[in-house]
């Protein structure tokens, strides 16, 4: 199966596509930023920098895909953002996409999709269109929230799905919950904690807001991680207690418990600001691979000697 990643941010899909019965045709993002990363990661996927306001049909069908994963961005439909929905700016290159999806022949609509994104987008009008639009084009429709602690992972971050195709999909993906793993499985043991540590009178001063977490608490899990985590102190995710203080969690932590590979890696050059800013609006893809289960084509391995483009080690 062929897959158009778009919004594809650093690749979270395209980590939890690896080793499936899945190849990446192409990717689209407008952030040049999250597309170095992600070349870096994936360098045998097509990565496309492009701004999705003004994607044309023929943009879209070049790849041949079977499935589009989309995960559109979230700021209209964020709790504490405006609520703005369908009216804000920045849902026009996805209401973009459900424009195209109208108007396309039925030979040129990919038989399968899955869409991302915050739980307030459940109850948005642009969820609205898009379920009406799928259901009057003839495809099979699922919906769930799901979170990686219901997987195991110390990290809340709870997000709306939907599924969808023109076959047919298994029944609703259904999780008991697990035991959490220990958070300090997702920590670095090298004692790095200098360019991450909060200033003593920082502490002081906001640190009854703070969730600061102990790595030895086997019932630790961090709050979701946001784009502003290392500009916002606040309700932007989770600190952690250290020798020398408190710190904030290092970016190669948070992909971690995003569960990317362990040779996940970010350009030399890239600021710890931006490293941040990139993992906080990427993907659970241990979830995405819960998703991905609902498509029976997508449940066969490929072969290793023919996966592409898995992250390569450091």
């Amino acid at each position: 199966m062929r897959a158009l990643e778009l919004f594809c941010g650093i690749g979270g899909f395209a980590a939890a596509a690896a080793g499936r019965g899945i190849r990446v045709a192409g990717a689209i993002d407008q952030s040049p930023s999250a597309l170095d990363v992600y070349r870096l990661n994936f360098p045998g996927h097509d990565a496309w920098q492009l701004n999705l306001e003004n994607v044309t049909p023929e943009e879209l069908q070049v790849f041949g895909a079977d499935f589009w994963w989309l995960s559109p961005p979230c700021q209209p439909y964020t709790l504490r953002g405006a609520g703005r929905d369908a009216s804000d700016p920045r849902a026009l290159s996805f209401l973009r996409i459900l424009d195209i999806m109208a108007r396309m022949a039925e030979s040129a609509l990919p038989p399968h999709l899955a869409l991302e994104n915050v739980e307030g987008f459940a109850r948005s009008e642009t969820r609205s269109r898009l379920v009406r639009l799928l259901s009057e084009r003839g495809y099979h429709l699922q919906e769930c929230r799901l979170c990686p602690t219901e997987l195991g992972v110390p990290m809340r971050r709870p997000r709306y799905y939907l599924m969808a195709s023109r076959r047919r999909l298994d029944p609703p993906v259904l999780v008991a919950d697990m035991p959490l793993t220990p958070l300090g499985d997702y920590l670095d043991g090298n004692g790095r904690d200098g360019g991450l540590l909060l200033a003593g009178e920082v502490v002081e001063k906001f640190g009854k807001g703070f969730r600061i977490l102990d790595p030895m608490d086997p019932k630790a899990y961090a709050t979701c991680f946001t784009s502003g985590y290392g500009r916002s102190l606040m309700h932007a995710g989770s600190y952690l207690r250290c020798a020398g203080g408190v710190r904030r969690f290092a970016p190669e932590e948070i992909a971690r418990l995003l569960h990317f590979p362990e040779g996940f890696r970010f350009p030399d050059r890239m600021t710890l600001r931006k490293k941040w800013h990139l993992v906080g609006n990427s993907l659970s893809v241990v979830v995405v691979r819960k998703i991905l289960e609902a498509f029976p084509e997508m449940n066969t391995p490929l072969p290793s000697s023919s996966v592409k483009g898995e992250p390569r080690g450091i």
